[in-house]
């Protein structure tokens, strides 16, 4: 599972330059602070700067800000194209025309990763004044901190094989929360459908329409002194969120099956 995770997570960070959630259903808040763990691509939660008694004060006079609610979000990896939905001839499957979302996504011989996110929610830290505040918090050192999380009530995340392959995806049966179309039976069922070959794929949906997933967050982390200086002066002191920067990944470039590349030093071969 690490290497699956940490190259699916690897993948979509890449791209987006948010860090993707292996598992979506495991919640994660904005002001959850912790580490990146290596082997999985996990984040790994130790606190919440709004429940640490070293923080909460200061942080309940900033709560989260939500933005408004999308009708989808997808994020795919580079490489990665997306086709039209096509059914095919002799195929049929009950409310596949009218899936609120579908697509045919093609991955190369490349491994590549895609997230959907149905009505997704973003909840983020209030910008360019809380984070200052935080950045001489000692429990923050060396740490990641959640400032962006997205939340839904249905994902849908795949990562490909290292093959050549057309995937197909579709949320049949309505939005959740809304109503939905009603089967032959007369049951209204809300379900994810999908045809892949070799990847691994993980969805969920929940028909009640809350917001019981995150599949994907944004983080930080404080920004070290620069070793560099240019030769014409001091280069001016970052403010703000600007004190705060994206983590580099805890790991050295991947294969295509999750591994670390050894490094080779031809200087001195």
């Amino acid at each position: 599972m690490g290497q699956s995770s940490r190259k699916y997570i690897d993948l979509i960070h890449s791209s987006s330059s948010k860090w993707a959630n292996w598992d979506p259903p495991q919640e994660i808040k904005v002001g959850d602070y912790g580490t990146i763990n290596k082997k999985t691509g996990q984040f790994e939660r130790e606190s919440n700067v709004y429940e640490d008694p070293a923080t909460a004060d200061l942080a309940a006079q900033y709560p989260p800000i939500d933005d408004a609610q999308d009708d989808k979000f997808i994020i795919s990896s580079f490489g990665v194209k997306y086709h039209e939905f096509k059914i095919e001839a002799g195929f049929e499957v009950a409310g596949l025309g009218e899936a609120s979302i579908k697509g045919q996504w093609e991955f190369g011989k490349k491994r590549g990763a895609l997230l959907i996110m149905a009505r997704p929610r973003a909840r983020r830290f209030p910008p360019n004044v809380f984070l200052k505040q935080l950045i001489g918090t000692p429990t923050l050192e060396d740490k990641v901190l959640v400032t962006e999380v997205f939340s839904c009530p249905a994902y849908s995340l795949y990562l490909s094989g290292a093959n050549q392959e057309t995937i197909s995806i579709a949320l049949v049966g309505g939005m959740p929360g809304s109503v939905p179309a009603p089967t032959e039976s007369g049951e209204s069922v809300m379900t994810w459908w999908s045809r892949y070959a070799s990847g691994v794929s993980r969805e969920a949906c929940d028909r009640a329409g809350r917001y019981c997933y995150t599949p994907l967050c944004s983080l930080r982390t404080k920004r070290k002194p620069s070793l560099f200086r240019r030769r014409e002066g001091p280069r001016p002191e970052p403010e703000g969120d600007y004190l705060w920067v994206d983590p580099h990944d805890p790991w050295e470039v991947l294969d295509e099956d999750g591994e670390e590349e050894e490094f080779e030093d031809t200087v001195f071969d």
